[in-house]
């Protein structure tokens, strides 16, 4: 006979969706006119971007760009770039309904060639790999009370961290940033990056104020020919509509560079002191919201067999956020030049994991770095060397199977030149990630009592007496002899479930 239960529904967020696929970048262009033609070529970068995603039925379509940037040097041994935007489209078949999906994605360069054909004609073939990880908020019933006096239920009270709401705002960027009083003017622009990073997050009634800013690094060659840096920090705030949220809840919210372009822009003189920003920010927000749950993870009957059936599921408690700097170190031997200078150094992420050691999450991961440099005769150069990062963070107590996604973006570079072949490189970085506590308990989905099959309690004695070991649980006893384990806490005087010590047991009869 199926027992008359209380049913109650249980949200938890599951993965439905996780791959990673390859879009190939094939490039054959010649230089404009107004370019120099090629000596040398220093490097070839590729930042790929994600500039939209949507998500209907079971399917994904991922669109953005790469661009692509050719450093060279010229006849006279001056710096050049010129960019190129590669736009891409991805699909991907999910084989689930995915439009009520969380999707997130991360976009990196795998490998870029580059080789001048010609003094004027470039060959470049490459890879942007994408990763796509779809979650999706699902209920499962479970029970939270049976209707029968005779039947024992095991309770447990856990605190879930539940989704409550999320949105997903496109803020256009477009602002003008100057070159100081004491730099020359412009001649071309050679290399620039761009990083985002959330500030705070503040939630209203149906809405979410995010702040925060986009800080800018580039190079550029000025009219006698050397190479200048600029850096220009970028505030944003902005008001976003999401429904649900409200100031009691929890949230996380994310901003990266959808789309980037930065160009010199010329006076009617023909001077340029300035340079045009154009870009899109994709600023992401998830709200959040602690309940505590009543859930019952064992039952037996006092008068009949019965047959329990359980469920697996995973609650996850939301333990704590990082918003952090840290600094990664490396000295670095350069062989086969003397360096007069460097002109240039940025680092791009290329390996990120995380692993729990203790009660420390540790961040680790690789780093490549690429250097412009001056060589002894004035001839500008170009290194890449690998810059290993580590960073621990130290976990609340009580958090016993955590889970973490940390993001780790570049703040700031500097270096000291410490011979002519070696130098000392200082990397500040940020990470970010959300940690969670996620507990996977087996619960109750169904009780069946067998009512011809009474339990052999007729020659059971008003009173049994059990020695019980270090480590056993006063519930399986119970359960063991078909005793009421309530009764057996109250006679026993035990406030514990477990049992620490060997000790003399009185189980009553029913």
């Amino acid at each position: 006979m199926d027992e008359k239960c209380v049913r109650a529904t249980v949200c938890s967020v599951e993965t439905v969706f996780k791959e990673s696929a390859e879009v190939p970048i094939d490039i054959e262009f010649n230089l404009p006119d107004y370019c120099p033609e090629i000596s040398r070529i220093l490097k070839c970068r590729a930042v790929p971007r994600v500039s939209s995603k949507s998500a209907a039925g079971r399917g994904i379509t991922v669109d953005g760009s790469v661009t692509v940037t050719v450093i060279y040097a010229d006849r006279e041994e001056n710096i050049n770039a010129y960019e190129y935007q590669y736009p891409f489209s991805k699909s991907f078949e999910t084989g689930t309904d995915v439009a009520d999906g969380c999707v997130a994605l991360t976009a990196k360069c795998e490998y870029i060639n580059c080789r001048a054909v010609t003094e004027r004609k470039i060959d470049i073939h490459g890879a942007t790999g994408i990763s796509v990880t779809v979650t999706q908020r699902q209920s499962k019933e479970i029970i939270s009370d049976i209707e029968d006096e005779n039947v024992k239920v095991r309770r447990k009270s856990v605190t879930a961290t539940v989704p409550v709401a999320e949105a997903e705002k496109y803020v256009i960027l477009e602002e003008e940033i100057e070159v100081g009083g004491s730099q020359p003017d412009i001649k071309c622009l050679i290399r620039y990056d761009a990083a985002a990073t959330v500030d705070e997050c503040k939630l209203l009634a149906d809405k979410a104020i995010i702040k925060g800013g986009v800080a800018v690094n580039l190079l550029y060659r000025g009219e006698e020919g050397e190479p200048q840096s600029l850096f220009c920090a970028i505030p944003f705030s902005q008001l976003m509509e999401i429904e649900g949220a409200n100031e009691e809840q929890l949230c996380e919210a994310t901003a990266d560079v959808a789309y980037l372009e930065i160009k010199p822009k010329f006076a009617a003189s023909g001077a340029a002191r300035a340079f045009s920003l154009d870009g899109k920010l994709a600023i992401a927000v998830k709200t959040f919201k602690d309940e505590d749950i009543g859930l019952i993870t064992d039952a037996y009957s006092l008068k009949y067999a019965a047959q329990i059936t359980s469920e697996d599921i995973c609650v996850r408690r939301l333990v704590c956020g990082i918003n952090d700097t840290f600094t990664a170190k490396g000295d670095f031997e350069i062989s086969g030049a003397s360096i007069l200078k460097i002109c240039d150094i940025w680092c791009d992420i290329r390996e990120k994991n995380a692993r729990f050691e203790g009660d420390c999450l540790i961040v680790y991961g690789t780093a490549n770095a690429g250097i412009i440099a001056a060589d002894s005769g004035g001839a500008p150069q170009f290194f890449e060397k690998p810059l290993d990062f580590e960073y621990t963070f130290k976990l609340p107590a009580g958090c016993e199977s955590p889970t973490a996604v940390p993001n780790v973006s570049l703040k700031e570079i500097n270096y000291t030149l410490s011979s002519e072949s070696s130098m000392e490189m200082r990397a500040q970085m940020t990470v970010t990630a959300a940690v969670y506590d996620c507990r996977k308990l087996s619960l109750l989905s169904g009780v069946t009592v067998d009512e011809s099959k009474p339990q052999n309690v007729a020659d059971r004695a008003a009173m049994t007496v059990y020695f019980a070991e270090p480590g056993e649980y006063l519930w399986d006893i119970s359960k063991r002899y078909s005793a009421d384990a309530e009764k057996v806490i109250s006679l026993n005087k035990i406030t514990e479930d477990r049992i620490t010590k060997r000790q003399m047991i009185l189980l009553p009869g029913n």
